[in-house]
């Protein structure tokens, strides 16, 4: 089985090789074929405006670049076509949508970001607030003083006088001791 290399087509006009690089015969000038000239690509350089292949990537006459890549999905697409192959996205102004796209994305993940610190940071201030209300010293406990290195009890100053105590008494008249 021999292997054969190079193109296979010939020149519809003339019958000489097609190269598979352009659409028209080095040769004699015309189109090599209706669906080559169908799907032909124009070069974007003004100087050469030569008429490339469809699924080349540069014009084999100037190696000017055919075809673009979508910021947005990376994929290529001739460059006369004004949306990408792949996802449809427009190139006029592709660019600008997609910063774009890319702010509102930035603010979403910010704010995102912002309510969950903002629901912990309520939580610790409500709980700052719960702790602070419920740590009121309302006597009771030892103090120490330091002039003279001594504990002390704390000093009954409580309004007893409407304290009923077990012994039927009512309160401020009465001692502890045992008369």
């Amino acid at each position: 089985m021999s292997q054969t290399s190079g193109p296979t087509a010939n020149c519809a006009a003339c019958g000489a090789p097609d190269d598979g690089e352009l659409v028209h015969c080095r040769y004699c000038q015309q189109a090599v074929s209706a669906d080559a000239l169908a799907k032909a690509i124009p070069c974007p350089n003004p100087a050469c405006r030569a008429a490339c292949r469809w699924g080349k990537q540069k014009c084999a006459a100037c190696q000017a670049w055919i075809v673009v890549s979508c910021v947005f999905c990376g994929a290529i697409s001739p460059h006369n076509i004004s949306n990408c192959l792949q996802c449809n996205e427009a190139f006029a102004g592709a660019m600008q949508r997609k910063q774009a796209m890319q702010q509102q994305q930035q603010h979403q993940q910010q704010m995102q970001a912002v309510g969950t610190w903002g629901n912990v940071a309520a939580a610790f201030a409500g709980a700052a607030v719960g702790a602070s209300l419920g740590s009121h010293n309302y006597g009771g406990g030892y103090s120490y003083e330091s002039s003279s290195d001594n504990y002390s009890p704390p000093s009954d100053d409580y309004d007893t006088s409407n304290v009923i105590d077990d012994a039927g008494d009512s309160g401020g008249g009465g001692s502890w001791s045992d008369d």
